[in-house]
């Protein structure tokens, strides 16, 4: 608690929309004035993907399966939330992560299954794109945030095994077969009986954290629940 607010204290944060100096010790992305212009997902969410509800029910999972049982998120992926998660993927902005973390785990400790999640592992990344390209693994960074805001520990039980594309640059039918067999579990058996909070920056078709989630369960894992930044 004293490492974070001398941190603040040293290294004020700025409204990420607006510029203006954030003084709360324990600063959000953006100031007060700004934050209702974010693009917050606001209860009820949908239990199964984190999605804003529609007045008639989830439209953007309704008729699909996903091999995690349920998904929180802290925004819409749209305007400012967006913005978030490229300047914290593409920008080198790592100081967003705990922010970030700290919005994810309020969402995972208000469902009703938070209690049970037993590890947090990240979506891995390959370890040249991390050396050549990013610098860090965006979404280790987040897992490793969360575990801490939620008193759990972070494990890598997920690697990489093979290269795929930016699912950015894809169609969708080709997001949803492209990380078909890129992930694999490091240690079989560790997960066996946990309950595994798998982090991401990002859902769209699913088809990554489906992927990921389904290779932790066939590892052994009881249950999988995902938690990304924007839905």
């Amino acid at each position: 608690m004293l490492a974070r607010l001398l941190t603040d204290l040293l290294f004020p944060r700025s409204c990420e929309l607006c510029g203006s100096r954030l003084t709360a010790p324990d600063a959000d992305v953006a100031c007060a004035s700004c934050a209702p212009h974010a693009e917050w997902i606001a209860d009820p969410a949908c239990p199964r993907c984190g999605a804003e509800l529609a007045p008639g029910g989830c439209g953007e999972c309704r008729g699909r399966g996903f091999p995690f049982r349920a998904a929180v998120a802290a925004g819409r992926y749209a305007g400012f939330v967006r913005e978030l998660v490229h300047r914290f993927k593409f920008g080198g902005r790592r100081d967003l992560a705990r922010p970030l973390a700290r919005r994810i785990a309020a969402r995972i400790s208000a469902a009703p299954w938070g209690a049970s999640v037993g590890a947090v592992v990240p979506v891995p990344m390959r370890r040249l794109k991390i050396l050549f390209e990013r610098g860090y693994n965006p979404a280790e960074l987040l897992a490793t945030r969360i575990a801490r805001e939620l008193g759990r520990p972070m494990k890598r039980w997920l690697a990489q095994v093979r290269a795929t594309p930016s699912q950015t640059s894809l169609t969708g039918e080709e997001r949803r077969s492209n990380p078909g067999g890129a992930y694999a579990a490091r240690r079989w058996g560790a997960t066996r009986g946990r309950t595994v909070l798998l982090v991401d920056d990002v859902l769209t078709t699913g088809a990554t954290a489906g992927e990921c989630a389904r290779v932790l369960k066939d590892a052994g894992a009881e249950a999988v629940y995902l938690a990304v930044i924007g839905r």
